[in-house]
């Protein structure tokens, strides 16, 4: 008896699956696999070919998604089981026959079947019954034909709603490459398809306006080539160009990129530790500060911050006047460099280490094609020591850094008569006002997108300060620790002070300190006379400077010249220079006045004396002294001395 194999091969003939039995001698069979004539494939994951295009989808629910359709896809493939019920009850006397396909199709033409569909069921459950969806339509197969492929001359899809079923024109591949070409001639950023497609009718494919009998205007070719419809158009471009293309010119590469395409992941993603990356922005305050001499208001206030992409906690805050600029990035990052205690005292707040606890720079820093790019001051000197990788997002990709984006202040858009916002603020007690905002966010904010599942089990604070704190006590931390004096030299603004013996001036402000008098520096002034020496200073507070003395930082303080309130010393560098301006406005129309003042009181002497205000006369000999004069001097002595009014009691 010779063993036989039976294989089973499913093919698509046209629009339709069709299914064969293979049977040949077991010796053959094995022969064959053993010479790689035919070679066992699990492409498909032990799936049926004609259910390729449902792989991974729930079947039962297309029955849900149509709950009123006339028959559902359980109640088709439930009358197919139906129909080969008795075929599968005797599977094994027909397999076994000499022609087994014989069998089936006899079966079929008694009962009235359609032979080749019930082969193909037939098989079909043999091979894949187990996964009870062997039988299911497979509707879903239809519209994935090429249609370019296909002989028809009619028009293909849905039928056209104005124009009933065949209407327009059939594409073909020599229309499909026009539309290509003439969309790439006439498209442009922010340009609608609708004008795409007139302009492509137009002069592409030369169509002009037609009205029919009822007063409807159609549009038809003037050479008698076919045109497409809009949809067709629209259709074929998203096929051979992609919709993601279309959409990138429709709304642009920034819009396309912020609310259109889909997500490619989150940025936190990408860091496992704390400061291994920052990013910075900035943001303008709604209200606008009081001015330093009490009169209107100021520029409105830029504020750059930078937020650590691990933990989102804001780990560096500067300023600026009117619009961001280079010295408000440089004043965050040496404020990200530095002691949060010591910077708050700068300006007068007193914090705790551990409410804000960041202090280090990265390795990886990433700004906007702005202000921020340019190199801190002192850069040169410290390479290779924090910001290694500098990285630039496009101009409006605010997708690029959108960790900081997502942390920054929101303002809202009201509508109507434009509103000014004026506040009772000055600049000082503004940035006093933001310091704490970012201190408050840091203890508030919602940082859940940044929580991992062993935070979640440890029952960290979603808050970036918790973050921080989690992954700070586990030493992931990249940051790199500078010096104070090395941040001061690196990301401060050097400037000329006047060394004079009562202190350093910085303009119309004097500074001294206790550790500039012992630098001695102050008393040599008297000898060597005036001169100047380098110190560094934070633009918007100026309440401390540090001065360089034989290489030495020295930080020095603003001094009042009467006991008065300190406040009046936390002011702006523009601050003291209007003050300077103001100091030396009074100074001038002092001047006239003393000059005036003289002239008044000079000449009312003349007036009230008689006598002139300069009476003195210059002699070259030697003025003579009388017994008169000398009497006359003695009483007067007595007079002054009080001794003649004594002796007249």
């Amino acid at each position: 008896m010779t063993l036989s194999v039976q294989l089973v091969h499913f093919f698509r003939n046209k629009s339709s699956w069709q299914a064969n039995l293979i049977c040949m001698p077991r010796d053959d069979f094995e022969r064959s696999l053993a010479q790689q004539l035919i070679i066992q494939a699990d492409a498909l994951g032990g799936q049926a070919p004609f259910l390729k295009a449902a792989e991974g989808k729930d079947l039962r629910g297309y029955d849900l998604k149509k709950p009123n359709a006339k028959r559902s896809h359980a109640d088709l493939a439930e009358q197919r089981l139906l129909k080969i019920s008795s075929l599968l009850d005797r599977q094994a006397s027909i397999l076994n026959a000499p022609n087994p396909e014989v069998v089936i199709n006899k079966y079929a033409t008694t009962h009235g079947l359609n032979a080749q569909r019930t082969r193909f069921f037939f098989l079909a459950h043999l091979c894949f019954g187990e996964s009870g969806y062997a039988l299911f339509p497979h509707y879903f197969n239809c519209g994935r034909g090429e249609r370019l492929k296909k002989s028809s001359t009619r028009k293909l899809g849905r039928p056209s709603i104005a124009r009933g079923k065949h209407a327009g024109c059939r594409v073909d591949a020599e229309m499909v490459e026009k539309m290509v070409k003439s969309y790439k001639k006439y498209r442009g950023v922010g340009k609608p398809m609708t004008e795409i497609y007139d302009e492509a009718m137009r002069k592409t494919f030369k169509a002009r306006t037609r009205i029919d009998k009822l007063g409807n205007k159609h549009i038809v070719s003037s050479n008698g080539s076919p045109l497409p419809t809009l949809d067709q158009y629209r259709y074929w471009l998203e096929k051979e160009i992609g919709k993601d293309t279309i959409d990138l010119y429709r709304w642009g590469k920034e819009k396309h990129r912020r609310s259109k395409a889909g997500h490619q992941g989150k940025f936190s993603s990408s860091v496992s530790n704390l400061l291994e990356r920052i990013e910075a922005d900035a943001y303008y305050c709604a209200d606008k500060p009081r001015s330093f001499l009490g009169e209107g208001h100021l520029k409105p206030l830029a504020v750059t911050r930078l937020v650590d992409t691990a933990s989102g906690l804001r780990v560096g805050i500067g300023f600026s006047f009117e619009k961001e600029n280079s010295e408000a990035y440089n004043a965050a990052l040496f404020c990200a460099a530095i002691s949060k205690k010591k910077f708050c005292s700068l300006f007068g707040i007193d914090i705790k280490e551990a409410q804000w606890p960041s202090q280090g720079m990265p390795p990886h820093y990433i700004t906007d094609r702005g202000p921020g790019i340019k190199r801190e001051p002192g850069h040169e000197q410290y390479q290779g020591e924090g910001l290694v990788i500098r990285e630039m997002t496009q101009s409006g990709q605010g997708q690029s850094k959108a960790i900081v984006e997502s942390a920054q202040r929101r303002t809202t858009n009201l509508e109507g008569l434009v509103h000014h916002m004026a506040s009772s603020l000055n600049v000082t007690q503004m940035i006093v006002r933001e310091i704490t905002r970012l201190i408050k966010e840091n203890d508030s904010a919602d940082a859940s997108g940044h929580m991992t599942p062993e935070m979640i089990e440890h029952q960290v604070s979603i808050t970036p300060l918790g973050i921080w704190n989690f992954l700070d006590v586990r030493a992931r931390n990249d940051g790199e620790l500078m010096s104070f004096d090395g941040a001061v030299r690196r990301f401060l603004i050097k400037v000329s002070v006047t060394v004079s013996r009562d202190g350093v001036w910085l303009r119309s402000q004097r500074y001294s300190s206790e550790a500039l008098k012992e630098s001695k520096i102050l008393t040599r002034s008297s000898t060597v006379g005036r001169q100047t020496i380098s110190a560094y200073m934070y633009p918007m507070c100026v309440r401390h400077i540090w001065v360089e003395v034989k290489g030495k930082l020295i930080e020095v303080d603003a001094q009042l010249n009467l006991r008065d309130d300190e406040q009046m010393l936390y002011r702006t560098y523009e601050d003291l220079q209007v003050e300077e301006q103001q100091l030396n406005q009074l100074k001038a129309e002092h001047r006239q006045h003393s000059r005036a003042s003289a002239i008044e009181h000079q000449s009312q002497f003349e007036q009230e004396t008689g006598a002139p205000w300069n009476s003195g006369k210059a002699q070259r000999t030697r003025l003579k002294r009388h017994k008169a004069t000398k009497d006359e001097e003695k009483e007067l002595h007595a007079v002054f001395e009080g001794k003649k009014h004594n002796n007249e009691d």
